[in-house]
This record gives structure tokens, C-alpha cells and sequence, in this order.
């Protein structure tokens, strides 16, 4: 029996200065988990992730000014406002693998109001500072 799609939510978001506006398109982040890895670039940028599929995720400003930083196999894109700093998202487009490149990470924290929602929330502690499994897990 096929189960029911959640209902999409639009959520707004913005770097910090507001150059980078854009949205992000999934089921309500309540009813899912929100991933928080402890690796290095996770825990200095402040990442807590969600994964939209790439086509919900639509740019109306700073895309082609994001700035890019990569790392281990630079297959990775961690793309942040050149203004600000805001760590935004990170571009799995170049990945290795397949379910990666049809979505990105995007960093909660740059979601509008998300404040309002934040006790709500359930996280996904990944372990990717010890490499014990995928730091983006993508599907449950």
C-alpha cells in the first residue's frame, strides 16, 4: 500500500546581510529529521541540514555570488554568501553519488523564523568526524 506524500511547505530564507535570498521547498521539517553531524566543517559553520530535492530549491538573488569552499575530495561545493559569511548549503551536485546529485543540503538556520519551530524539531546526530557512517545521510 502506498503511503501518503506529506504535504510541501515553501520555507523563506536568507543569508544574514540578505544578499542570498532564496526558497526551499519539503515536507514540513517537524515531521522529520534534521541532521547535525559533528565533523569539522559541520560544527564550525553551524550546519543543521535537510536535503530538498535540487528543483525546489530556487534562487531569487546571490546565487551567482555565493562563494565556494571544498575540501577532501572536492566532489562537495559548501557554497556561503561572499558578504556575510552565511553558510548556505552545500552542492552535492559533483558527488559520486547518484541520490546525492538530485538534491542539496540546505543549512535550517538560514530558514526565516525558524525560531518559531526550533523545540519542535528532531535531530539525526551523524558521527562524520569519526567517519562511522555517511556524514549526509540522505534517505532514512
Amino acid at each position: 500500500m502506498a503511503t501518503p506524500e506529506a504535504p510541501m511547505i515553501t520555507y523563506q530564507a536568507n543569508c544574514h546581510c540578505g544578499k542570498t535570498r532564496f526558497t526551499a521547498e519539503l515536507p514540513d521539517i517537524r515531521s522529520s529529521k534534521v541532521i547535525r553531524c559533528n565533523c569539522s566543517i559541520c560544527t564550525r559553520n553551524g550546519y543543521l541540514l535537510v536535503y530538498p530535492k535540487r528543483d525546489d530549491v530556487k534562487f531569487q538573488s546571490g546565487w551567482d555570488e555565493l562563494s565556494s569552499y571544498r575540501f577532501g575530495n572536492s566532489l562537495k561545493s559548501h557554497r556561503f554568501c561572499s558578504k556575510c559569511g552565511t553558510s548556505v548549503l552545500i552542492d552535492f551536485s559533483e558527488s559520486d553519488r547518484p541520490i546525492e546529485r538530485e538534491v542539496v543540503a540546505v543549512n535550517i538556520r538560514t530558514f526565516k523564523e525558524i525560531e518559531e519551530v526550533f523545540s519542535d524539531l528532531t535531530f539525526k546526530d551523524v558521527d562524520g568526524k569519526n567517519k562511522l557512517g555517511p556524514p549526509y545521510q540522505i534517505t532514512e
